[in-house]
């Protein structure tokens, strides 16, 4: 071949390269899988049930992604007394949510207007898949977060279907304001239902896996790196699994490198005082709703402090609160709060607080 000719062919390829890469950056930057926690389970049992997204608007959040993504998560309704796991499965195109019903029957049932104070789900690419095909464990959850460890997976989503001889769950039906707190007397009992199923059944389970290591990250309880949510396929009995023993088990995992925790984000963006009034805007610069959100105005040099409740602020809403005070010359300073109780655990505090001085010139 002529040393021109070769050169020739040689750009080409160069050429076509480049074009392939900037056509296709994922080819190159690993999986497109990725992991939405949607407010974290730890602060959930802290009592963080004033922040939530509904179930549209987490639809609506998915529509960046390809239609034939795999969704598979995991949460719980606010449904008062009625909280239940949810299970979330499909494709982004076809996304199902489910859930476990804490009233008998205690079956899972299909929702279609479901409000989650906290829901953890995967978008992952049904190519990514691995299979796994175990044989008799006595211990389901052991078995694949061993798997997971040996092969150097610290994040993954995962579909089963699984033979058991033995499975034993829970479905939580409240969590109070002030906490998921197992020193009551009742224990556990106080917040969920407890079940278990002997006997040969085929279960239909989904997990989210988080090694330990990225677990302050994602919000995940010390000792839970994998939680697993499902059903007996005949029965549709089903919630939170907490020991499964397995005959044998088909399992699909999607190794997930991103993730992305998702909060409210309250911030006082403008203060405005007038002849007898103080009105004050506040934003949601996150992307959860936050409800019964208190707004507290101090006046510390004559002892006066009012309050008002906004009953729920959106994603992007900006709200304005008016005070009908009048600020003496005394008054030096004043000083404005957000949920100054903390009963919203949302992303970030720094914006919460406003305080404003008189100065020669004024305010």
């Amino acid at each position: 071949m002529a040393p021109s000719k070769f050169r020739f062919i040689a750009k080409t390829w160069v050429v076509l390269l480049h074009v392939w890469m900037l056509a296709c950056p994922m080819a190159l930057a690993g999986t497109p899988n990725k992991l939405l926690f949607f407010n974290t389970l730890t602060d959930l049992l802290r009592g963080d049930l004033w922040q939530w997204i509904s179930q549209q608007e987490l639809l609506n959040r998915l529509y960046i992604y390809p239609e034939r993504f795999l969704v598979i998560g995991m949460g719980t309704t606010n449904w008062p007394e009625r909280m239940g796991e949810v299970l979330v499965t499909g494709t982004v195109a076809n996304t199902l949510f489910q859930w476990a019903n804490p009233e008998y029957p205690y079956r899972v049932q299909s929702i279609k207007e479901g409000v989650f104070p906290w829901i953890q789900l995967a978008v992952v690419d049904p190519k990514s898949a691995l299979e796994w095909s175990l044989e008799r464990s006595q211990d389901l959850h052991g078995a694949l977060i061993q798997r997971f460890r040996q092969e150097g997976i610290d994040r993954c989503a995962l579909s089963i279907e699984a033979m058991t001889s033995r499975v034993e769950y829970s479905i939580m039906y409240r969590i109070p304001k002030s906490g998921f707190d197992l020193s009551v007397p009742a224990g556990r009992s106080e917040y969920m239902r407890s079940f278990q199923q002997e006997g040969r059944a085929k279960w239909i389970l989904q997990g989210i896996y988080v090694d330990e290591s990225l677990a302050p990250s994602c919000g995940i309880p010390p000792g839970q790196p994998l939680l697993l949510v499902g059903y007996n396929q005949e029965t549709l009995n089903g919630g939170l699994v907490r020991l499964a023993r397995v005959q044998n088990a088909r399992v699909r995992y999607f190794p997930v490198e991103r993730h992305e925790v998702i909060k409210s984000d309250l911030s006082i963006s403008d203060v405005r005082l007038h002849e007898g009034r103080v009105s004050i805007d506040i934003r949601n610069l996150g992307a959860l709703t936050a409800e019964h959100l208190k707004v507290k105005l101090s006046l510390p040099d004559t002892e006066r402090e009012l309050e008002a409740v906004l009953p729920r602020v959106k994603p992007g809403e900006e709200v304005r609160v008016r005070f009908n005070v009048t600020i003496n010359r005394s008054d030096r300073s004043l000083l404005i709060q957000l949920d100054p109780e903390e009963q919203i655990l949302e992303s970030d505090r720094s914006n919460n607080r406003v305080e404003k001085k008189q100065g020669l010139l004024g305010w």
